[in-house]
Formats: C-alpha cells, structure tokens, sequence
C-alpha cells in the first residue's frame, strides 16, 4: 500500500523540473546566477528568468538558421552582355 501524503507539499516528479532549471538557468545564464541563488529564488521570478534565456536562444537559434539559409543559396555569376 502506498502512502499518499495528506499535507500540502511538492510531487516527487517536480524535483527533476527544478534542478533541470537551475542547471539551466546557470549555464545558458553566463555567470549571471549560481547554484544557491538560483534555488532560493521565488519561483515566479525563476520561471521569469526561464522563459527569457528560453525565447533568447530561440531567437539566437532562428537567427542562425536564417544565416546559414542564405548562405547556402548558390550565387549565379552571369556574363555581363
């Protein structure tokens, strides 16, 4: 029989969540957090800061793409008449 918990408390599948996003925030963060600052901070502002380096490297990403498209259009080089 398992045990359900009867107070008010985070799932254990959240934990994963969390440290995938203080990994996250750290890294692409570019030593703009630590380990420490990033776990104690009020969700709401960490989820903020997710969904900024979210979108940031989706435009980075796009970006690229859109770079490395043109790039690889061949250039016709046409006799002048």
């Amino acid at each position: 029989m398992e045990l359900i918990p009867t107070f008010f408390g985070l799932s254990p599948n959240y934990k994963p969540i969390l440290h995938n996003q203080i990994f996250e925030l750290v890294y692409y963060g570019k030593g703009g957090f630590n380990w420490n600052d990033v776990y104690n901070m009020p969700v709401w502002l960490r989820i903020f800061y997710y969904k900024k380096i979210d979108e940031t490297l989706t435009k980075q990403k796009k970006a690229q793409e859109t770079k490395t498209q043109s790039a690889k259009k061949p250039k016709i080089n046409r006799p002048a008449i």
